[in-house]
């Protein structure tokens, strides 16, 4: 069963609520979802917080809020939008924060918790060509490049796999 929370040195990993909207749509309306198909108007990015939120209902399982001392600062986990392998996904929604190893830390205990505690086979990672901050992520936390084409929704995007290691 997926953990509704995880905790890290420095980080709590837990469920989206309702207060954390305004820091997500800061992020969402802002220039920095560009590398995410923004920027998005204020209903597009309520959206996706409410999917956020309702994906833990629908599929017991989703992207957790990274909070950093009771501040959500971004999210990053597990998104079933896919027809086959779930997508990895990760974003610190302010970008003063990048360089602190905070993405890092949440994506490698929530890879660490899928794949090893739970037992996932594997996690598809999908980002954007352009986005190197998430290529340089992707590689450190053990993705492997693929020459799959992204999804449908994201043709262009660069593919890349996380999978558990035989025991």
């Amino acid at each position: 069963m997926v953990a509704r929370t995880l905790t890290t040195q420095r980080l709590t990993l837990r469920l989206p609520v309702a207060s954390d909207l305004p820091a997500y749509m800061a992020f969402a309306c802002g220039e920095r979802s560009r590398s995410v198909g923004g920027p998005f108007e204020a209903f597009d990015a309520f959206s996706k917080m409410a999917a956020m939120i309702g994906h833990w209902e629908l599929r017991g399982w989703g992207r957790y809020v990274i909070d950093l001392d009771g501040t959500p600062i971004g999210h990053c986990g597990p998104l079933d939008t896919l027809p086959d392998t779930p997508e990895m996904t990760w974003t610190l929604w302010d970008g003063a924060l990048m360089g602190q190893g905070l993405a890092t830390e949440a994506v490698q205990a929530v890879i660490s918790h899928l794949l090893e505690t739970c037992g996932w086979p594997a996690l598809k990672v999908c980002i954007d060509p352009s986005n190197e901050a998430s290529h340089r992520m992707a590689r450190r936390v053990g993705a492997v490049p693929s020459d799959e084409p992204g999804p449908a929704r994201w043709p262009e995007a660069q593919t890349y796999y996380l999978r558990r290691e035989a025991a």
